[in-house]
Parts: structure tokens; C-alpha cells; sequence
């Protein structure tokens, strides 16, 4: 009967690889706090404009603009995003309504929707709404940034028949 705390041991250490360590994530608690970064992103680039947008990407970070090639990096998000975030009266919002973590707790996605408002050629703000899909990377920080991004519009408004 001695010896069987000493076997369960053995066993036990057998089941890992030496030098790692088994760390449980609380997933539902990851999602949480993707959630929240999410929230923080769109308060950052609301208030910072496109350093608050380009802060929260990884460096190789990927947009996929729609209609366009994908761009890759803090200094190609920039080039796109810099003209639109230059015009005053744009502006970008979003609101997140899920995200998924994987098991391991290093990537996950957020999804919502969005509005953008941008003043047209006759000085009438122009609204569009749509979907988005972010994907996020853990950092060795254990910060979150975005690795991938993409949105696409709502379609526009049916007409209506009535005169």
C-alpha cells in the first residue's frame, strides 16, 4: 500500500510531455474578454481615429476590403484606411454580439454588425450597415489583437412601390 502513492505518480508523469505544464482556460471567461476588446477597439478607433484602428492589429495583421485585393500590415491598413479616417465627418462603429474562443485560449473571432457614415460628393451623409468577422490572435503578452478583419454592406434599402 506504499508503494501506490509512488505508482500514481509515475503514471501520472507519464501522461506528460517533461517540461510542459496542462493549463485549463476558462473559455467562457476568454470570450468575455474578447467581447470587451472588441468594445475597446471601436471606443479606440472612435476616439483616436486611425491610430486607434491600426493600434489594435497585429503587424501582420490582414483587412479584406471588400471589392479589393487583402492588405497585410500596420503600414498597408494605414495607406487604406488613412484617406477615410481624414474626412471629419467619418466615422466607423461596431457592435460585437459574439465571439468564440478556441480550446487553447490563443485565437478566437468576433462577429457584429457596423455603421459607417461618410459625407458624399453633395455634403449628405451617407449611412451603411453591414456585417463584420474578426479574428483575433493571443500575443505573448496575453494581449488580443486583430489578425484578420472583414466586413461586408447590408444590401441597400428595397424601394418601395408606393407613390
Amino acid at each position: 500500500m506504499r508503494f501506490l502513492p509512488a505508482i500514481v505518480l509515475l503514471t501520472l508523469s507519464a501522461c506528460t510531455q517533461p517540461g510542459t505544464v496542462t493549463q485549463t482556460v476558462d473559455i467562457e471567461a476568454e470570450k468575455a474578454s474578447l467581447l470587451e476588446v472588441d468594445r475597446e477597439f471601436n471606443d479606440a478607433t472612435a476616439a483616436e481615429r486611425l491610430e486607434g484602428w491600426v493600434r489594435f492589429f497585429a503587424e501582420d495583421g490582414t483587412m479584406f476590403p471588400q471589392g479589393r485585393p487583402p492588405i497585410r500590415g500596420h503600414q498597408a491598413i494605414r495607406d487604406l484606411m488613412g484617406p477615410m479616417f481624414e474626412i471629419e465627418d467619418f466615422t466607423l462603429t461596431w457592435d460585437p454580439a459574439e465571439a468564440e474562443v478556441s480550446e487553447d485560449g490563443t485565437l478566437g473571432y468576433t462577429h457584429g454588425t457596423f455603421e459607417s457614415r461618410f459625407p458624399g460628393a453633395d455634403g449628405e451623409i451617407s449611412i451603411t450597415t453591414g456585417k463584420y468577422l474578426t479574428v483575433w490572435r493571443k500575443q505573448g503578452d496575453g494581449s488580443w489583437k486583430v489578425a484578420a478583419d472583414i466586413g461586408n454592406d447590408d444590401p441597400p434599402p428595397a424601394e418601395s412601390d408606393s407613390p
